[in-house]
């Protein structure tokens, strides 16, 4: 199937999409049903009850729009919201290899700060996966362009970049000023991440998708990381709860990521690189003024 074979449901449904981006997958279904309506529903007498638009039919209306969407490198991706577990639908550009390519509408220098950015929340020490408003501030200081030179951005910009970036559903800014990933960039820069950061990234054991915010074993040489939506799911119907990976006991206390309230470190702290740093012999990445 091409764009060219679309029908005018499947051309609604997408130009509603794409102003959206990112959506909870009930109203991506309440889409559906309204623009069936208008296009469909114009043959009846009457409006197409919601209750028609069933699961299974909107699973295969999606699947027939992403069989459109492959030549032009544009997919629909599901996912659950990290924290509540809400199923999401999102919008997303599948050549995720390059930044510059699924952020468009942002200059080089944007594109350079969204980097830096991207980097020091994926990066940060003791999987916090969220940077504070101070140290994200601090990273356009940092800024250069493909001839090593420093570019000059000054606070005020980097303050409005990096509202027009939450705006933009790129990243979340919590009540306590710490920004973090949000369910786009998880969605739509997962190659990306996975290529670059490697075992930085981590998964969860259940659902196999990647997360930031979640709890993780107090074993410290286990691998096993849930969502917390995840871990109440699996957790719901034992009396005493249990790693699923080392069957060690799980209190839950121990997590990935800050929660909403929680003020992230006021500088950078960047974990050590577990893969070609090790080789290279370099060590922690420390904010200038930390202690060595």
């Amino acid at each position: 199937m091409t764009t060219s074979r679309f029908t005018d449901t499947h051309r609604l449904f997408l130009q509603a999409a794409i102003s959206r981006r990112l959506m909870t997958e009930a109203t991506a279904l309440d889409l559906y049903s309204q623009v069936c309506n208008a296009t469909d529903g114009m043959f009846w007498r009457h409006l197409i009850p919601r209750e028609r638009f069933n699961q299974d039919q909107f699973t295969e209306f999606v699947t027939q729009v992403n069989e459109g969407l492959n030549s032009v490198e544009l997919e629909f991706r599901r996912s659950q919201d990290e924290t509540l577990g809400t199923p999401m639908m999102a919008l997303t550009n599948t050549n995720g290899q390059k930044i510059a390519q699924v952020a468009t509408g942002y200059s080089p220098t944007e594109l350079e700060y969204f980097k830096h950015l991207l980097d020091a929340i994926v990066m940060a020490d003791d999987e916090a996966y969220c940077i504070s408003s101070t140290a994200a501030l601090h990273e356009a200081g940092k800024l250069k362009n493909k001839e090593n030179k420093s570019i000059s951005i000054t606070k005020r910009d980097a303050e409005a970049l990096l509202d027009r970036f939450v705006a933009d559903k790129w990243f979340i800014r919590s009540a306590a000023g710490a920004y973090s990933l949000s369910m786009r960039s998880l969605l739509e820069l997962q190659t990306y991440l996975k290529e670059t950061y490697g075992d930085q990234i981590q998964e969860c054991t259940l659902c196999m998708e990647i997360i930031t915010k979640g709890q993780r074993c107090m074993v410290a040489a286990c691998s096993t990381r849930l969502h917390h939506h995840c871990a109440a799911s699996y957790f719901k119907n034992m009396h005493n709860a249990v790693c699923p990976t080392c069957h060690s006991a799980w209190s839950g206390q121990v997590l990935i990521g800050v929660s909403d309230r929680t003020s992230a470190p006021p500088k950078v702290r960047r974990q050590r690189r577990r893969d070609n740093d090790d080789a290279s012999g370099e060590g922690d990445v420390k904010e200038e003024g930390e202690d060595k």
